[in-house]
């Protein structure tokens, strides 16, 4: 009765997670990143007419991964020269849309990252354009 006893008590111990095999340990590294690959983009250059005129208040739209807007549309000045800065996901080109009232247009410039230094993460580098855009 005793040994049917000490049975019974086994396997409700062994079922409730009581008992266990005895296993060989394995050591595994477990490395986990948190972020989202980006770049740096300044972009700058200059809106003329087919005349090599400035042009003043065209908008200028920097479109990079999945023709996602970069940055800020902002405006050229009386010389017609634009600057945009952004932080955005790295991408092989970009496309620079160029608004007036009379006419759309769009450059699209391949990009070129300066290397990253070592030790900086999703950091992929920075990009620099600079450009002319002749509307017609």
């Amino acid at each position: 009765m005793r040994n049917k006893l000490n049975w019974i008590l086994g396997s409700l111990i062994a079922l409730l997670g009581g008992c266990k095999a005895p296993q060989k340990a394995v050591q595994q590294e477990i490395v986990t990143l948190y972020g989202v690959p980006y770049a740096t983009y300044d972009i700058s250059g200059k809106v003329i007419n087919e005349q090599n005129k400035p042009i003043e208040g065209a908008s200028i739209t920097v479109k990079g991964y999945r023709n996602a807007a970069m940055g800020e549309t902002v405006q050229t000045d009386k010389k017609g020269m634009f600057y945009v800065t952004a932080s955005d996901f790295p991408t092989d080109s970009v496309n620079i849309v160029v608004s007036t009232p009379n006419a759309t247009d769009s450059v699209q410039h391949q990009t070129s990252y300066k290397k990253e230094k070592e030790g900086r993460g999703f950091y992929r580098g920075e990009c620099e354009i600079e450009t002319t855009i002749q509307l017609k």
